[in-house]
């Protein structure tokens, strides 16, 4: 998880390259009255990004050193980055939503429709839907149907293809 954290700050480094960094962050520091400016600087302990501010000098030194941690604090704050759903076993189902996260073949994994409308309870919980009721959007087609027949959203009652016979 770690090195997906740190590629992902090296790559968007990369991406703004470090030259288009370290002089947004100088822009900041030369503004009249400041002696200090603000970064955002990735806490590897954490896995996220931290405000901060560090004096003028210390720009020309993370330049230097090539820092790929500190991007310009933005006006809205620091970027959140999300972890991507870790799933060990690949059965498509997130470890942390998976009894038995590390084997796929474990009767744990077995294939349950609580709610008998087509799609496993697996399936709904990821794509949103309820486990327990076979229509989520209460649009008058079951999950299972808007899925795998309609190709229809089972959480947007409005696009469920209802037949009316007069």
């Amino acid at each position: 998880m770690t090195k997906l954290a740190i590629t992902a700050i090296a790559m968007f480094a990369i991406m703004m390259g470090i030259s288009t960094i370290a002089p947004a962050m100088a822009d900041k520091a030369t503004a009249p009255g400041h002696n200090k400016i603000d970064i955002c600087h990735f806490d590897e302990e954490e896995m996220q990004y931290v405000l901060i501010s560090i004096p003028e000098k210390a720009v020309k030194a993370h330049e230097k050193n090539h820092d790929m941690d500190i991007i310009p604090a933005p006006e809205d704050g620091c970027p959140i980055i999300e972890p991507e759903p870790v799933d060990s076993d690949g059965d498509g189902i997130p470890d942390m939503e998976d009894e038995c996260p590390t084997d796929p073949t474990n009767t744990c994994n077995a294939p349950v429709d609580s709610d008998s409308d087509g799609l496993t309870d697996d399936e709904e919980v990821l794509l949103g839907t309820d486990p327990l009721n076979p229509d989520t959007d209460n649009g008058g087609v079951s999950d299972g149907q808007e899925v795998n027949v309609d190709g229809t959203d089972p959480l947007d009652p409005l696009d469920d293809l209802v037949i009316i016979t007069p």
